[in-house]
This record gives structure tokens, sequence and C-alpha cells, in this order.
């Protein structure tokens, strides 16, 4: 019995290599024939989720950091890394990002935006409320650029270049 089944199963590993195999009737998967193939009607036109027209507005909710404490310029392989400290007004904070607000006459704007906790907030020490943030400025876009201005609510950094 062991014989066979070896016999069998060489059989089956030197014809999986023929080309002709898959056209045959050796083969299991033609044994009942190949379904047959239905001619589509036409396509069905389906409107999209969101019209073409529609026009997409982003409300950012957060509020500008209440106090800006510092703002550095680093070069880097890319560009450069834009990094912010600030204070916030109490405890639990979150979300922070500086989001590029403006680019005018060679000066790069940035507004330094945290999201405000809901519920129960604690002043605490100004340590415990300091968030930090950097976000990466591409070099071709400071090859124009003459200075960086990080926004908070009580001031703003300029940072030359």
């Amino acid at each position: 019995m062991l014989r066979k089944l070896a016999i069998i199963v060489g059989l089956a590993a030197a014809l999986s290599g023929c080309a002709r195999v898959s056209e045959s009737k050796f083969n299991p998967l033609n044994w009942f024939g190949r379904a047959p193939e239905v001619a589509a009607e036409g396509t069905v036109a389906r409107k999209p989720l969101v019209p073409a027209q529609a026009e997409v507005t982003i409300v950012d909710a957060r509020v500008l950091i209440e106090t800006l404490s510092s703002a550095s310029l680093e070069p880097s392989t890319n560009g450069a890394i834009l990094r912010a400290t600030g204070i916030a007004a109490s405890q639990g904070f979150f979300n922070a990002e500086l989001v590029l607000a403006d680019v005018t006459n060679g000066i790069l704007t940035y507004d330094f935006r945290v999201e405000r906790p809901s519920g129960y907030e604690a002043i605490g020490s100004a340590n415990s409320r300091q968030i930090t943030v950097a976000t990466v400025i591409d070099a071709a876009v400071l090859r124009g650029i003459k200075a960086v201005v990080v926004r908070g609510a009580s001031g703003a950094k300029r940072l030359s270049r």
C-alpha cells in the first residue's frame, strides 16, 4: 500500500510540471467543465458618496497655547526642524501641533494649537503644564524663507534664518 501511494505521489509531482496537464482530462479541475462566461449587460453608473462639487471645510476647534516659552529652528538633512515649547492654561491639554497659518513676504507663520480637555481641569505647576511640539519644514519650502514666526495666545516668537 505504501508503495502504491509513493508511486501515485511521484507521478502527480512529475505531471504537475507539465504545461499540458492544465488542459488535459487528468486535471481534476477540468472534470466538470468550465463555467460559461456571462456577458455583462452594460456598466452600472454609480453615484459617488461625495459629489465632486462638494467643498470640504475643516474646522480646527483647538485653541492657541496660553504662553509660548521657547521656539527654535534646527537644521536637518531634509530642511529644518521647528520646535516650540509652551505652557498651557491648565493640565490635560492634548493634541498639540504646529499648524501652518500663513506664508507671506518670505515669512512662515505657525500657530501652536492645543485641544482643551473636557471636564475637570487642574491648574498644577508650570512644569506639569509644559507641552513641546515639533514639525519638519522641507528644504524646498525653506528656499525662499527669511524668517519663521510661531504664535501663541499671549505672544509670538520670530526666528530668523
